[in-house]
């Protein structure tokens, strides 16, 4: 039998094919409900950009002023050059 890695919340557990339900081989998890949160970020090969937490409903109003703010800055702080495309 082949062991396959299986990977839960940074714990990592070699299981044997068909012992991976087993008891022993399970890790416990707590689900919960409720809550929710709504961000703006972006990304580039070049690392991370900024990050907005956005609060209430969000239109297009809002949508423009997080673009407006934080866009710039962010190609800025990455370092882009002109040849950056917002997708």
């Amino acid at each position: 039998m082949k062991p396959k890695l299986s990977c839960l919340e940074k714990h990592a557990t070699l299981c044997v094919e068909k012992k991976a339900h087993q008891h022993q081989n399970l890790i416990p998890t707590v689900k919960h409900g409720g809550g929710s949160i709504m961000v703006w970020g972006c990304f580039a090969a070049s690392g991370p950009g900024l990050i907005v937490v956005i609060d209430g409903k969000m239109n297009s109003r809002v949508y423009q002023d997080i673009l407006q703010e934080n866009v710039r800055p962010s190609v800025r702080q990455l370092k882009l050059r002109r040849g950056w495309v917002m997708q």
